[in-house]
């Protein structure tokens, strides 16, 4: 995996779009999640390897006519989620979580679609790696918009102790470990009214 090609490619079509609004604002929509929030998790588990990679979809940004679109990937997409079926099935996993993160986009006249949440136990040691954006800061919002809150992904430890991680990162998990990913919503469009 490249973080040109996974990452960069967001920030360049968030660059893009942002140049456009400057031309024609009423035409452009706010910045979507900003992130194909990549999650890479790998290790032995009943006397074999296995690996699991997977990218998360987040929020569209608000547009003139319409919100934006929620629990989706945005810009650079041809990926599907996994189905926590198939998922607890076929690798050391338990699934917690998978839902809408309400509330993550960005106020306006037309709202940000919102991020995902998404959170699985660990059920043996494992190596996990983030690489994602839009940790320190929202997608824009836009002609008034807010901006859509930003993404995280923290460790819940078995002792209730709390481990916020990088956007690009790599952290070994014991087993009971939760991984909590919260992606990015996108902005907003317009002065809310």
């Amino acid at each position: 995996m490249s973080g040109g090609n996974l990452e960069t490619s967001q920030r360049v079509a968030d660059v893009v779009f942002k140049a456009l609004a400057q031309a024609t604002p009423e035409r452009v929509p706010a910045a979507g999640s900003g992130t194909m929030m990549n999650v890479m998790m790998g290790g032995m588990y009943g006397g074999k390897y296995w690996s699991y990679y997977e990218t998360i979809g987040g929020g569209t940004g608000g547009r003139p006519g319409k919100d934006g679109v929620s629990g989706v990937h945005v810009n650079m997409t041809n990926t599907l989620n996994t189905p926590i079926e198939v998922a607890e099935r076929t690798y050391p996993l338990l699934f917690t979580a998978y839902k809408i993160r309400e509330g993550s986009g960005g106020a306006g006249k037309w709202r940000g679609g919102d991020g995902i949440v998404r959170a699985f136990k660990v059920l043996a040691s494992t190596r996990l790696a983030i690489l994602a954006d839009r940790f320190a800061t929202g997608p824009w919002g836009l002609n008034g918009g807010s901006p859509g809150k930003p993404g995280r992904v923290y460790i819940k430890k078995r002792d209730n102790g709390l481990i916020e991680l990088d956007s690009k990162t790599a952290v070994d998990l014991e087993p009971s470990d939760e991984v909590v990913i919260e992606t990015p919503g996108g902005g907003g469009w317009g002065t809310p009214l």
